[in-house]
Order: structure tokens, then sequence, then C-alpha cells
């Protein structure tokens, strides 16, 4: 379809249609395994800080299973598409998206880091499809199931993907406009130090001028408001169960999942942790990084971290939403 003469991309209204498992499987190679890994169940854990892995995003987000215990959110076509115009409410990241360049030297550049299934990719491919796409993500997985949507998509000139840590992005200095950080997905380091090094590599691939947006859960919420004890069933046969407390520095939220299936019993018992950050301590972190929160000049002004909370009424099966019930949006930006 050729583009619009008038500098401005054409749109459209209605979500992707993300593809299950069972369709890429059906038409490409086995992403999800036959058989998951035997279970371990622990029992009773007195203290579930200490069963954290390190790195506990590598088997978090290692198969399937994550998209069907938080599939409610990130595998919903709606809730994509209202998150992306939750993005477009922001006028600059709206003249970023809309712009259309007058030749390829010059295309618009967009990062999705730690993007998972692509699922954003995917919906801005449709939405502006004179956008230059990139995904990153840690999870082999997840990469492969968003390049099969992409080419099920037909729009794979358009989008790429790699694969490895989020703090060594494979692109050269100032290559991005925009760089996505969307799902909750900052704070998964346990320090701030390491969280501080994911902002200084954006720092890095982001041009100057450019726009970062990290979407991530509200700390200053979570840390009075979390649910200690909550399970929802996922389908018919399969129920998750977590339990929460805080770390012991009170910095960081420690969950558990339980999944058990009616036939099967427990199939995964799993720890994980994430840092809690308020708007101010984001703020600090920004400013360690090198980086400005969007609208604070050179002179110093009194601008502040630009809020936009979200999470509460997404979910349509209205039950545990954890660490994605209250989320916000936070526009950082390269001097």
């Amino acid at each position: 379809m050729p583009l619009p003469l008038n500098n401005q991309a054409q749109t459209f209204v209605s979500p992707v249609t993300f593809l299950t498992d069972k369709d890429v499987l059906a038409s490409s190679a086995n992403l999800v395994p036959e058989t998951l890994p035997q279970a371990v169940c622990h029992g009773r854990v007195q203290n579930p800080e200490v069963m954290v892995q390190k790195a506990w995003w590598k088997s978090v987000f290692g198969d399937n299973l994550y998209l069907q215990t938080d599939g409610d959110v990130v595998e919903d076509p709606a809730i994509t598409l209202e998150e992306v115009r939750l993005l477009e409410n922001y006028q600059v990241i709206h003249s970023t998206l809309k712009t259309i360049p007058d030749n390829d030297s010059e295309k618009t550049r967009i990062l999705d880091l730690c993007c998972g299934q692509g699922r954003h990719i995917l919906q801005l491919a449709k939405l502006y499809p004179h956008l230059e796409l990139h995904g990153h993500d840690q999870s082999e997985y997840l990469i492969r199931l968003a390049q099969s949507r992409a080419e099920a998509a037909e729009v794979t000139e358009r989008t790429h993907f790699t694969i490895g840590d989020c703090r060594s992005i494979p692109h050269p200095d100032n290559t991005f406009s925009l760089v996505l950080v969307m799902g909750n997905s900052f704070g998964y380091f346990a320090t701030d130090n390491a969280n501080t090094d994911l902002l200084k590599e954006i720092c890095r691939i982001l041009k100057p001028g450019g726009i970062a947006v990290l979407d991530l859960a509200d700390g200053a919420y979570l840390r009075e408001n979390f649910s200690p004890r909550g399970w929802e069933w996922i389908d018919d046969t399969m129920i998750v169960c977590r339990e929460r407390q805080l770390s012991k520095d009170k910095r960081r939220l420690v969950s558990r999942e339980v999944v058990i299936s009616t036939g099967k019993g427990v199939i995964r018992d799993q720890f994980y942790q994430e840092c809690l950050y308020d708007l101010n301590e984001i703020d600090q972190l920004v400013r360690e990084a090198g980086l400005v929160t969007h609208g604070k000049g050179k002179e110093g002004d009194e601008a502040k971290v630009s809020e936009n909370t979200l999470g509460k009424d997404m979910s349509k099966r209205g039950e545990d939403l954890g660490m994605m019930e209250q989320r916000n949006f936070v526009l950082i930006t390269k001097q």
C-alpha cells in the first residue's frame, strides 16, 4: 500500500490479532515443548527471598507458561492497542511515530527493549508501516515466537529481533529516536547499580533529543498495597497461586508462583522479585545514567517525571494482577 503524501502516516483503529501458540505450531517449527520439566514443589517456604535465583527471568520467561499465567494482559490485543494509544497521548511520542522521513537514511527507528513476544512491535507495525522497528529480549523462546508472528503478519521486512542481555544492545550509539521498555520490565535486577546500567545503555543507543519510555510498577503504591496472597484460574484446568512479601530491605517485592494443573498436579513452583521505585527514586536513577526526565531543561527547572497510572482495569479476567496492578509511564530523554 503506498504511503500518504502529506507526511502523515495512515493509522488503523483495530488491534492486531495475535496468533496463539497453537496457531504458530500449525504453521511453523515447534516452539512449545510437548512436556514441561519435572516440577519441584518446595512446600511451605519461610523466606522466599533466599529462593530467588540471580537471573530468575531466564526460567520465568523460558517457555509458554508465562503467556498463560499472564495472558489476560500480555496476550490480549485490545490491551496492547490501549497501551499504544496511551503512548500516543504524549505529543512528543505522537510526533515521532507519525512523521515520515524524506528518505530511507532518515528512517525513524524504534526499539522495544525487553520486547517479549513482540506484541507492541506488531501493533506499531500495523499502525505505522513506515517505521523501522526493533525488538530485543533475553528469552530465545519469546523472540522466536515474535519472529513467527511477524512472518504471519507479513511485517518481517520492517521488524527486526535480537536476543541478549538488555544491558548489551547490539546496535551503534545514537541509533533510536524512541526506546520503549513496556510491560513492567524495568527493575528486574536486584541492585540500583545494575538497573542504572540498563539506563546507561539506553542513553548510549538513544539519539540526542530522543525519548525513552519506562512502563514500570508504581513502587510507592505497591509497597503499601500489595496483596500477600492471591490466586486465579488460568483456564478450566489450571490455577496459579501466588505469595508475595517485601524483601528484608523493603526495596523489592518478592513473589512466588505455584502453577497447578488438575490433571498433572504442580507443574511449576517459581520465585522472582522486582525493585519497587517511586517516581523520585526513578528520577535519581535517570540522572545518574546521564539522562533527564522529559521536560526538565538544562537550567534545572522543576519539571518532573511524567506519570500516567494504568493497569487495574485492563485485565478481562479481573483477578490477581500483582505487579501489573498499578503502573506508571515515565518519559526520559537524552539531551
